[in-house]
């Protein structure tokens, strides 16, 4: 099948459907029940983080869940890792694709010693250079190299879809 110049892979619904999935997917792989770090990628990762973070306080309230940014790319300060150590850390980003950032974030928190690190990404879309595979995803996508996948985000960081195009 030909991909369109804007194809849409992810509606809203979809989006929503797959956040609280993995949400879900988080509270059943805690098993130890240890705080619970979301390490959003950049400003996609960490919207991305902040709506699952939500759904995990609506089902959880009692679990101790904290969200942050992670810098991956130097876009902003540096927080606070030590809240890291022996959690269960979730780095998210929007797409994963040759797993540099992936690798890049798993390096800047490996010093804090998260008990546990688990990686998700909305879309994966192939083609590693590094062995990182996401262990939470919502859709996998395999995709030429000449395509581009975006999350697109609304009002208050709201994912509002997932779209390939080609360059």
């Amino acid at each position: 099948m030909s991909v369109s110049e804007n194809h849409q892979l992810l509606s809203p619904a979809r989006i929503s459907r797959t956040l609280t999935r993995i949400a879900f997917q988080i509270i059943e792989d805690n098993t130890e029940s240890l705080p619970i770090c979301l390490c959003g990628i950049d400003e996609r990762g960490h919207a991305l983080a902040q709506s699952i973070s939500g759904i995990l306080n609506q089902h959880r309230p009692a679990q101790n869940v904290s969200c942050f940014k992670l810098p991956v790319k130097n876009e902003g300060p540096a927080p606070e890792l030590s809240i890291l150590t022996n959690s269960f850390a979730i780095i998210i980003d929007d797409v994963i694709f040759s797993g540099n950032t992936m690798f890049s974030a798993l390096r800047m928190i490996d010093e804090h010693r998260p008990k546990m690190v688990k990686v998700a990404a909305l879309v994966d879309r192939g083609h590693r250079s590094y062995p990182v595979e996401a262990d939470y995803t919502g859709i996998v996508s395999p995709t030429k190299l000449n395509e581009h996948v975006r999350c697109l985000f609304g009002e208050g960081n709201t994912p509002l879809k997932v779209v390939i195009n080609r360059n």
